[in-house]
């Protein structure tokens, strides 16, 4: 099988450094997995998500070196991290949030029947939330918890995403709090598969061979389980068997019907 294409780009620098980019295709699993792309600096930046959008390269790693990109419109922001992985909403979560990182969880992370929690800071709307979602989606949903008793007890791990009301703040305080390294933003919802790093690449540090790699090397993984994850997830629901068996309630329900338009039809008729 032919790697995966996986475009890296620069932001908000005009140069990379030589240094860092050859640490990453030392790596001696990077160049197994994909073949890395490298854009020269931000300035390509438009021509990288071209190469994207007509299939040239399977992904897009943004590597920035002041401040985050910022996330693409109609997307949704997902941090990926050891433990689990985080919605970032500036708003209450409805119904709709919770199916539809089930949804990126699902195809995007291969995780099947994914356990989700709600952390809210306050009183939440609708207190039957996690309940209604869990009985009539059949989503496991948990929930709300405070921001206090999501870091108790290692509860995070106990979650296959979790979805933060109070979006970046809370999410950075969450990461010092249980000192992750080196989490990755992935931009979810739409058909390009678009990471990037979480904190700045500093180009100083990395051509005095300070910078740590893993930065950008957990951006590119992520995108390359991603793209392999979807590829998976699509085949396995092109040409769906037909059923084994005959479930003989459906055929009664149908037959019900038929005779209650029939005699809808007569009464009609006689009227």
């Amino acid at each position: 099988m032919e790697n995966l294409k996986i475009a890296i780009i620069p932001t908000g620098s005009d140069a990379t450094s030589d240094d860092l980019l050859h640490r990453i295709c030392e790596d001696p699993a990077m160049l197994e997995f994909c073949t890395p792309i490298f854009y020269e600096n931000a300035k390509q930046e438009g021509k990288a998500f071209h190469d994207l959008d007509e299939g040239n390269v399977d992904a897009l790693v943004i590597a920035h070196t002041v401040e985050p990109a910022k996330c693409p419109p109609n997307t949704i922001e997902i941090i990926v991290t050891e433990n689990t992985h985080f919605m970032l909403l500036t708003k209450e979560p409805t119904a709709e949030d919770i199916i539809r990182l089930r949804d990126i969880l699902e195809r995007d992370f291969d995780i099947r029947s994914p356990r989700i929690a709600i952390v809210l800071e306050g009183n939440i709307q609708n207190p039957e939330l996690t309940t209604q979602v869990t009985n009539e989606q059949g989503i496991n949903t948990y929930g709300p918890y405070t921001q206090e008793q999501i870091l108790a007890k290692d509860m995070i791990c106990h979650f296959d995403g979790i979805i933060v009301a109070n979006g970046e703040t809370m999410m950075q305080q969450i990461i010092t709090a249980l000192s992750l390294e080196a989490p990755v933003r992935y931009y979810a919802g739409w058909k390009l598969v678009v990471t990037s790093v979480y904190r700045p690449v500093h180009i100083e540090d990395a051509g005095d061979g300070l910078a740590d790699i893993s930065e950008l090397t957990h951006p590119i993984y992520t995108a390359v389980d991603i793209v392999h994850n979807r590829t998976f997830y699509d085949k396995a629901r092109l040409n769906t068997l037909p059923k084994l068996f005959r479930d003989k309630r459906e055929d009664r329900k149908q037959n019900e019907e038929v005779q209650t338009n029939i005699n809808n039809d007569n009464t009609e008729k006689a009227l």
